[in-house]
């Protein structure tokens, strides 16, 4: 019996180094409350968590209503035009980075602990020498899907649907996920807050999620 206590041992430590790998392979987004349960995105069949939807998990939108009119109570000045074409700036803005591995033009307009699953996601694709294409055809539709107001912020639910086409390779340029040939609908929710009583009119994205 004592010389198989090494052996389970070994088995035991191997079981926990795959799931740490699991782990870290599947986070990008997390909410800024830390729920750990919608840190995890779901990528389909592959095993490949390089080419990600920008989001955590899955959000039934259909359940959602949009409650806009609690937003102009709140800040009479909002307007939604605007606000959604700068939601979708920064959406293809933010895209475009995490693609080319450099967050510091977005950093200042994501809370702390989503840019840093972002970045350590990132690093992975870099560490393994991965090339990481995104490409966005055409955004199909955008619409607020939800209202809330926690204390003195306000958050607004954004739904991107956009077309695109996703490619991984690897370092010697094989595609090991996607099809740079065919493009995809893809549906995201992105969270945006902001504390009505700054001065500060900027929106931060707190949450993402994959609708």
């Amino acid at each position: 019996m004592q010389l198989s206590l090494p052996f389970i041992d070994i088995i035991i430590f191997a079981i926990i180094a795959i799931f740490l790998v699991y782990r870290l392979k599947s986070i990008l987004g997390q909410n800024s409350d830390g729920n750990e349960q919608n840190n995890k995105i779901d990528i389909g069949k592959k095993d490949f968590t390089n080419v990600v939807k920008l989001g955590n998990s899955k959000s039934d939108v259909n359940d959602k209503k949009s409650n806009k009119d609690s937003i102009y109570s709140e800040d009479p000045t909002f307007n939604e035009k605007e606000f959604l074409k700068g939601a979708q700036n920064f959406f293809e803005m933010v895209i475009d980075c995490f693609v080319k591995g450099n967050l510091k033009n977005i950093e200042m307009y994501i809370d702390d602990k989503l840019i840093k699953n972002f970045q350590s996601v990132i690093d992975e694709r870099l560490q393994e020498e991965e090339t990481l294409k995104i490409n966005i055809i055409k955004m199909a539709s955008i619409q607020i899907k939800d209202v809330k107001k926690l204390k003195n912020f306000l958050r607004i639910s954004v739904l991107f649907e956009s077309e695109q086409i996703k490619v991984l390779k690897d370092k010697k340029g094989e595609i090991i996920d996607g099809d740079q040939k065919k493009s995809i609908l893809v549906k995201d929710l992105w969270t945006f807050e902001r504390n009505i009583q700054s001065k500060d009119l900027n929106w931060i994205l707190v949450e993402t999620s994959d609708a």
